[in-house]
């Protein structure tokens, strides 16, 4: 059994675990006489994961989306059973819209939606032929499935429970050791703009991925809830470092290593490194060590306002100004980081995790969602097609097979790579299965000598299922193999029965192949530049007025967005329209346009012409994509040039935040352009 890095004892005990939780929901599936107890035993190998807080959280999901299906069953089979096109049609879009509405949730909750369409699906088409049993069949499913959820939640807790929390907190770190030697690197200067690039997408990408695991260590009870919360408030924190380095790199980059100012920045520089080192961050005496370090940074920056007239300089300041948001951040971060460890609860975190739980939004493509959900509506209609005029009794198989395929696999780019190798695997589980069927079943003789036979597949299958690279693997032959055996009561050795089975499962599988090359396959360059594009549309409507966003709102979306598209740059070609453009930037540009906004409002009415302009140009230059981008460049730095000539020579804290914030907006959206020219306005703006 090939296994990455070999096989360990964790995923023995896991697979013998969810052997045992499956035999014993067989059993009792058996001993309560419910008609499929396959179905039982079926779920826990569908919901299981090594860890105990991901199996509550799949078990909670998959039996609400169940009942939600069997109210859906009896609601439209037997109300629709006099004509199979109304019947099909009904179904068919009741899949579609639980689809739509999972691909827009993104979050493990969207299975309780995905798994309601397809329930119906997998369960009505079977009634046809009896619409008056609809309610039983669909309480016998709820109690088939509560059944299989029951055993593999209370075995998962109780035999040698894996907690979700320490693996997050051991993943956390990584994260954080990561964002360090990132920042260390930005600082100093060692790795070269293409390195520190891939690394800022590689950390935005495992911010995203992180999201997953505390929503499972919140299913890990009263405990789990506390460190979910604490994990939140920490991963909020997280995600303001990646455009704080970003800048500080452009920055950097604009000044050059060697460049001088009236501040030695090498020498705060080399302050916050040393601040940054391992083992130099005693939480003890943190406070104290930070407090000295911002006063000095403060320092510097009172000393670089005397002599803010020129681009270098203004720079300098940026640069100290984004110095100290980092020190600030990080140092959050560290205070955080101590309360998963010693348990205790800060303010901050309290006030950060509220502020996150309120402004946690991802990503939604509504383009994608409907295209998925039409792939869903249309597979099922053609497959009810196929059975309707074959008049095959088998032929609803094909429909159920490929609505499942439909709704499983909607999230990807294209499918048909992945759904070659689910024939591949479907092929090993059906020789498996028949040969259990008509080999080893005529002489098994009790339920002990069935679960012995079974575990001869179900456990190797169990092995491969704990580990991410040999996953899906091992859950093809497991369900398949238990669905295509159809555990009932009495051992069926119909070979006719068998073959027509197996035949309308691969016709679904081929349907589902064609159906989503042709209506959902997307490109992977095409599906990077839609999140790109979404993205300047976002900073496109911030700038001029259209939405009123929070700051932290934008951040989690544009970091969302990029965690997205980072393991697609991978696979683009050199030159790549998406591969030349920095997402990180648009989010800073988009969150400078916001404070923009807020000293707009304070700003007299009369002062709003050239910071009107500036927005128009910004709003223009990120709805137009990327037609004439060298152009609109340019016209957004004169608008800018010119707002930073009228308030260049005046003082007092609002022309300061107004200056810092105009000289961030240029780094952000017009890299690489030649420093502006300043001469003394004949009015100011800021009267």
């Amino acid at each position: 059994m090939m296994v990455p890095g070999g096989i360990r004892m964790e995923h023995v005990l896991f697979s013998l675990k969810t052997f045992g939780a499956g035999i014993l929901a067989y059993w009792i599936a058996l001993q309560c006489g419910l008609p499929n107890p396959y179905w039982a035993i079926g779920t826990v190998y569908i919901i299981v994961t090594p860890l105990s807080g991901g199996t509550t959280s799949r078990a909670v999901y998959r039996l609400a989306g169940t009942v939600l299906g069997a109210v859906m069953i009896v609601v439209l089979v037997p109300n629709l059973v006099f004509s199979p096109l109304l019947l099909s049609l009904g179904i068919a879009l009741w899949c579609g819209l639980c689809l739509f509405i999972s691909m827009l949730d993104r979050s493990p909750r969207s299975y309780v939606f995905m798994l309601a369409g397809y329930t119906v699906a997998l369960s009505g088409f079977t009634l046809v032929q009896v619409p008056e049993t609809s309610f039983d069949v669909a309480v016998a499913r709820v109690e088939e499935i509560a059944i299989g959820i029951l055993c593999a939640s209370v075995i998962s807790r109780v035999v040698f429970p894996q907690q979700a929390g320490p693996v997050l907190a051991h993943r956390v770190e990584g994260w954080l050791d990561n964002a360090r030697t990132l920042t260390r690197d930005v600082l100093t200067g060692e790795a070269d703009s293409a390195v520190l690039r891939e690394e800022r997408h590689k950390l935005a990408a495992d911010a995203v991925a992180l999201r997953g695991f505390t929503d499972q260590v919140d299913h890990e009870g009263a405990a789990g809830r506390v460190m979910a919360d604490r994990m939140a408030a920490l991963q909020q924190r997280m995600i303001a470092v990646l455009p704080l380095l970003s800048e500080i790199e452009d920055l950097l980059a604009a000044l050059g290593r060697d460049a001088t100012t009236s501040v030695d920045r090498s020498t705060i520089l080399e302050r916050v490194v040393h601040w940054l080192t391992p083992g130099a961050f005693d939480l003890s005496a943190a406070k104290a060590e930070t407090d000295a370090l911002l006063a000095e940074i403060d320092q510097d920056r009172a000393h670089l306002e005397e002599s803010a007239r020129d681009w270098d300089v203004l720079l300098a300041l940026r640069l100290t100004g984004r110095l100290k948001d980092l020190v600030e951040v990080w140092a959050d971060c560290e205070v955080l980081r101590s309360d998963l460890s010693s348990g205790e609860a800060h303010t901050l975190r309290r006030t950060l995790a509220t502020r996150h739980r309120q402004g946690r939004e991802l990503h939604i493509d509504y383009g994608i969602a409907l295209r998925s959900a039409l792939s869903v509506v249309i597979v099922t209609l053609v497959g009810c097609g196929i059975w309707i005029w074959s008049g095959w009794s088998y032929g609803a198989g094909i429909a159920q097979i490929g609505t499942i395929l439909c709704c499983v696999l909607a999230a990807m780019d294209n499918a048909t790579p992945v759904l070659r190798k689910v024939v591949t695997l479907m092929l090993i589980a059906l020789g498996a299965a028949f040969f259990y069927k008509f080999a080893i079943m005529p002489m098994v003789g009790s339920f002990y000598a069935l679960a012995a036979a079974l575990g001869l597949v179900l456990i190797p299958a169990g092995v491969l299922l704990a580990v991410p690279a040999t996953w899906i693997m091992g859950f093809q032959v497991s369900v398949n193999l238990i669905y295509m055996l159809t555990l009932d009561n009495q051992v069926s050795t119909n070979f006719n029965a068998f073959a027509n089975a197996s035949l309308a499962t691969f016709g679904g599988v081929a349907l589902a192949m064609i159906t989503l090359a042709t209506v959902r396959a997307v490109s992977t360059e095409w599906s990077a530049a839609r999140l790109l594009h979404s993205g300047w549309r976002a900073v496109a409507d911030v700038a001029s007025g259209a939405r009123q966003i929070d700051p932290e709102l934008i951040a989690g979306r544009m970091t969302d967005r990029l965690g997205l598209i980072a393991p697609r740059l991978a696979l683009l070609p050199a030159g790549s329209e998406v591969q030349e453009n920095d997402i990180l930037r648009d989010l800073r540009v988009g969150l400078t346009v916001l404070e923009l906004q807020r000293i707009r409002r304070e700003m007299p009415r009369r002062d709003h012409r050239l910071l009107d302009d500036l927005l128009d140009q910004i709003a223009t230059h990120y709805q137009q994509g990327t037609a004439g981008l060298a152009k609109r460049k340019e016209a957004v730095a004169e608008a800018l040039d010119r707002c930073l000539n009228e308030v260049l020579f005046e003082v007092g804290p609002a022309s300061s935040r107004l200056r810092d914030a105009l000289v961030g907006l240029r780094s952000g959206a017009c890299p690489g352009l030649a420093p502006p020219t300043f001469t003394r306005p004949a009015r100011s703006l800021i009267a």
